[in-house]
């Protein structure tokens, strides 16, 4: 491990990491004798543990003293474990699960599966996914700003990927719109694979009628890569516009984001009208209808001239 520059230590910062330290000891023994023996890094067998190691070595110290930035992966992981396993201390087990699965293979994976894969328990496992799951959203949040009109697709990709892109599972997100296209609520309705859900209209439209959006843009993800809408995905959308224009609420896009690559509805032509980009409105449509009205007086008048 690089030797980094060290400040100097006031007695006071002492004292405070000197009272950290005991309380981080307490909450270890407590949470010992709450574990299961698996979990444990005090089990038998294991390696060595954590709290023998050198101050300087040890992820929590060394995060108080240097800051969240300068600490590795493996050990911000440890620290959501705090403790490890039968034979391995949570710095161990972090080294070998971001190994074998690295941080994205983390946000990709289920509960049962990163059990069987690290070795550790429910209550750590959730606490990864958890950890991982508000990082990956914190960093589409930083790169969106809610009151941005949703005017096209490449907007919805670039906001959703992160949260769907790389799930193993698919999921149905709805986007509740105001008059300006600007999100009100976004709200996901259903996990797992959407050709064997039953996806009930009234589910999809419950959110957009409870907070009083005008418009509404479907998402959701398909883990195969292909962002190829399904006949089921053509079906569902064809339902929604007419459950929606009876709601007088206007069903703006249906989009499917993979890893890299999206695909609209809208552009494809499946939603039963000509608009292209997501600004149209039902203001948009009734200026359009004026045009067309006008065109068509113009030409009238034209033939009986």
């Amino acid at each position: 491990m690089p030797n980094s520059p060290q400040p100097a230590e006031r007695s006071e910062d002492r004292d405070h990491l000197a009272e950290l330290q005991a309380l981080w000891a307490q909450e270890d023994a407590d949470r010992a004798r709450r574990t299961e023996p698996d979990e444990s890094e005090d089990a038998a067998g294991g390696g060595q543990r954590i709290a023998d190691l050198d101050p300087d070595d040890r992820p929590r110290e060394r995060l108080l003293r240097y800051g969240a930035e300068a600490l590795a992966n493996y050990e911000l992981l440890a620290i959501l474990l705090s403790s490890g396993r039968q034979g391995e201390n949570a710095l161990e087990v972090s080294r070998r699960l971001l190994k074998e699965r690295g941080l994205v293979g983390l946000l990709r994976s289920d509960v049962r599966d990163l059990m069987e894969v690290s070795g550790l328990g429910e209550a750590k496992v959730t606490r990864i996914l958890a950890a991982v799951q508000l990082a990956s959203r914190g960093l589409a949040d930083d790169e969106w700003s809610s009151r941005e009109p949703l005017s096209t697709v490449e907007q919805v990709f670039k906001r959703y990927q992160p949260l769907l892109g790389d799930l193993p599972r698919e999921e149905v997100w709805v986007l509740v719109l105001d008059r300006q296209n600007c999100l009100i609520r976004e709200e996901r309705i259903y996990q797992g694979m959407v050709d064997g859900a039953a996806v009930r209209v009234a589910e999809l439209l419950r959110p957009v009628i409870l907070h009083q959006g005008r418009s509404m843009i479907l998402v959701h993800n398909h883990p195969s890569g292909s962002p190829e809408p399904s006949r089921a995905d053509q079906l569902l959308t064809a339902e929604l516009v007419q459950a929606a224009e009876t709601m007088a609420i206007d069903m703006l896009d249906h989009i499917i984001v993979t890893r890299d690559n999206f695909e609209s509805m809208l552009n494809m032509g499946v939603l039963p009208t000509n608009r292209s980009g997501h600004q149209t409105t039902k203001s948009n449509r009734r200026e359009s209808s004026k045009r067309k009205s006008t065109k068509r007086k113009r030409a009238s008048r034209t033939g009986d001239a």
